[in-house]
């Protein structure tokens, strides 16, 4: 079962010691361990777009912002011509694409980043070490908080925690007809980088992928506005990665793939 917390003004530490272990010892505290990271949903953000994206440039992130095709960027308030890949290696980031937003705050012992879910948006914890939970998140809602992303009350619901270092590509659960590298990406820490290494067409917060669409069946109507190109049996989108899995359940699908990748022909 889900666990739900209401954090009022950020300063309640006792209603967070089951936030993250289901059992624990009265005056104990778990671990946030480096070997995991954590998702937390956190509802909806609190500030409009255009008041964040202008605090994180206050605030000297990078800032990317996409609207529509054009693509503007900025270091600081300053506006930039570096490449996307620069931009991405800074320790505070700020991606906006189309109405949706990435946050990331980057720091020696802790990692963390606010972006779409499936419903509102999830809090990433990435440590780099292992941490005290309550401090910790105590911690990262009042920068939250500062930059205008929560307010005072924050309603939290424990989502999962994922190995760091998986061995392998991770199974999609039941009733998810999506390919492991797209699932792999969806549920990843960090989605830029997990793009690359795989290969994916990344666009902003989305990426490229080709729905198998089963026998009479249309692309359900919430993805239209997705679609590149289609045929009666396929349609090739750019989906937002937080709706993956949501695309992928959708009882007109099939499967959920990347393109295929032509392959050079032999000398």
């Amino acid at each position: 079962m889900k666990k739900r917390f209401t954090i009022l003004g950020v300063l309640v530490v006792l209603l967070l010691n089951t936030l993250i272990s289901g059992t624990i010892v009265l005056g104990e505290e778990p671990d946030l361990l480096q070997t995991n990271y954590y998702v937390i949903s956190i509802g909806e953000l609190k500030g409009s777009l255009d008041l964040l994206i202008q605090t994180a440039k206050e605030n000297g992130f990078a800032v990317i912002e996409v609207r529509g095709e054009e693509i503007t960027s900025y270091r600081g308030s300053e506006p930039t011509e570096e490449p996307e890949e620069a931009l991405l290696k800074m320790d505070s980031l700020l991606y906006a694409d189309n109405g949706w937003l990435l946050f990331r705050a980057s720091g020696k012992d802790l990692d963390y980043v606010v972006r779409p879910a499936e419903v509102g948006y999830a809090l990433l914890l990435i440590p780099h070490r292992d941490l005290p939970q309550g401090e910790t998140l105590i911690s990262v809602l009042n920068e939250l908080q500062q930059m205008g992303i929560v307010g005072e009350e924050v309603q939290m619901e424990w989502v999962d925690a994922f190995p760091n270092k998986a061995e392998k590509a991770p199974k999609p659960p039941d009733g998810v007809a999506i390919d492991s590298d797209l699932y792999g990406l969806a549920i990843a820490a960090d989605w830029f980088t997990t793009a690359a290494s795989l290969g994916l067409t990344r666009v902003g917060l989305r990426v490229e992928v080709v729905a198998e669409k089963l026998p009479g069946e249309t692309i359900p109507a919430a993805f239209q506005s997705y679609i590149v190109s289609e045929t009666e049996e396929l349609a090739k989108l750019l989906v937002p990665i937080h709706r993956l899995v949501e695309l992928a359940k959708s009882s007109a699908i099939g499967y959920v793939r990347p393109p295929y990748q032509p392959h050079p022909t032999a000398p």
